[in-house]
């Protein structure tokens, strides 16, 4: 066995047969080797580590004497005696340009370089016993074993008390998928360069600071991109970490995907919705046409709404379906196309604007809006005022520094008074001409389009919007406006 003893550095020769690289002639040639195989940054990035934090405790350097020298010579631990030499005599190290040097001296002017190390003196088969057992991996569990990627990111997160987007995908999937280890499907690093991207995130509406929005739902959708990648690459005969290894790459490929898939898993809630109220509806009366699609079914048990007439903005359309010039065209339902991609989960201002989005969007592609027109006129009526507001804080005056909000703030709650000052400063509250239109168009008059809503929200048990009005107010500018409000480039 050996024993622990406090050397001299420059008692120290380093191991000319270092496996690092060819073997050296003497002591410079060594060096010059081991800085070539290893590289000069990197050598400089240990100096500077051993210079900021020492070395380290657990590892000692191993030294075995020389009878035909006369010196200890270094086995297990070259680059590290070889850098506290660098840093004790740059000048000695002819081989390096002066730049590295200088960089070196620098580095040494911090101080908290010793002269002295304690190393582990030893025999040469010994000696040989550590270095295998170091360098040699695993060996069946006898050797180091590395940490793999998800081990060093679970390490980061307990020592730092900060979840990753992949440490938190990871953890949601073996929740809600009994234990599937998606790393089998992506490596763990792939999952975050992939799923961390700032617009995939977003389009998924992965928050990290919001662990709540790692439902079972979106890692669903993890998982299925996931395969959807490996497949990808499989058939482009490229690996995954090459094909999707750059940002843009990313969006281009995956946001297509994402789409179709968010229409695909609809489709299928709502056949099953239809299916729900087709099974339901035969059991309470209510009346389906031969003729009528699933998303048409009139309610005609318990229900006698009051149609509005008078709103001259809004004009029933037959199945929602126009003609132009002898050519048919299905326009969108009610609020499809709203885009609110664009704000951002960790924005306080948001928040509320977003929920409204999210229910909206589920309105228009589950086709409630015939089903549950109180509801429905309650949205409208709050997302015409909450993208109004979003819209007032994010933006400035034409010509000022000064936020719309500040001008608007006192109407806060108070719709009308909101439009009124909006109408009165539209050129300097919004400047594209278009959106001018449509606001003109849609709340010029705010008893026409708008005081119907506000009816339906106070007297609900005697005034009602028809279902046909509520769906044509987007298509007649408002979906246009709402966008506009939302969006970075208004």
């Amino acid at each position: 066995m050996g024993e622990i003893k406090k050397l001299k550095i420059k008692d120290l020769l380093n191991y000319f047969e270092n496996p690092r690289h060819v073997i050296g002639t003497n002591e410079v040639d060594t060096l010059k080797k081991l800085f070539n195989s290893v590289g000069v940054q990197y050598m400089l990035n240990l100096a500077d580590d051993i210079q900021k934090n020492g070395l380290l405790g657990n590892q000692q350097i191993v030294v075995v004497y020389s009878n035909d020298l006369k010196r200890y010579i270094v086995y297990e631990g070259n680059r590290r005696v070889a850098v506290l030499k660098l840093l004790l005599e740059p000048d000695k190290f002819s081989f390096l340009d002066v730049a590295t040097k200088d960089k070196a001296q620098k580095i040494s002017q911090k101080g908290n370089i010793s002269e002295e190390i304690s190393c582990y003196v030893t025999n040469e088969k010994d000696a040989f016993f550590i270095m295998e057992r170091l360098h040699s991996g695993e060996d069946k569990g006898k050797g180091t074993k590395q940490w793999s990627a998800r081990e060093k990111e679970n390490f980061k997160v307990r020592m730092n008390h900060e979840k990753t987007l992949s440490y938190l995908v990871d953890f949601y999937v073996k929740k809600y998928f009994d234990d599937l280890d998606i790393t089998n499907i992506l490596p763990f690093t792939t999952i975050e360069r992939i799923f961390n991207n700032r617009v995939i995130k977003r389009r998924i509406g992965l928050d990290v600071s919001d662990e709540g929005t790692f439902t079972k739902k979106r890692m669903q959708l993890v998982i299925d991109a996931s395969k959807w990648v490996v497949k990808e690459s499989e058939n482009a005969g490229i690996a995954v970490t090459r094909l999707f290894n750059k940002a843009g790459t990313i969006e281009d490929k995956l946001l297509p995907w994402i789409s179709d898939y968010n229409i695909r898993l609809l489709n299928k809630e709502k056949e099953s919705l239809n299916d729900e109220i087709g099974s339901d509806s035969q059991s309470k009366g209510i009346t389906v046409t031969k003729n009528q699609k699933n998303d048409e079914i009139p309610i005609t048990k318990n229900q006698d709404p009051l149609n509005v007439n008078d709103i001259k903005s809004v004009k029933p359309a037959q199945n929602n379906i126009i003609t132009t010039q002898g050519n048919t065209k299905i326009l969108p339902y009610f609020f499809q196309g709203l885009n609110y991609s664009n704000l951002l989960p960790s924005d306080v201002d948001s928040h509320g604007v977003s929920a409204i989005c999210k229910e909206l969007e589920l309105f228009s592609e589950k086709k409630l809006v015939k089903y549950y027109p109180i509801a429905t006129a309650f949205l409208v009526r709050a997302i015409i005022e909450q993208a109004i507001i979003y819209y007032s804080k994010k933006h400035t005056i034409q010509g000022s520094d000064q936020l719309i909000w500040s001008r608007v703030k006192k109407d806060s709650g108070k719709l009308s008074r909101i439009i009124d000052n909006y109408n009165k400063n539209l050129a300097n509250y919004i400047t594209d001409k278009k959106i001018q239109g449509y606001f003109n168009k849609l709340f010029k008059d705010y008893s026409e389009n708008v005081d119907p809503l506000n009816w339906v929200i106070h007297r609900p048990h005697e005034f009602r919007l028809d279902a046909n009005s509520l769906i044509q107010l987007p298509q007649k500018g408002l979906l246009t406006i709402i966008n506009y409000l939302l969006s970075n480039e208004a």
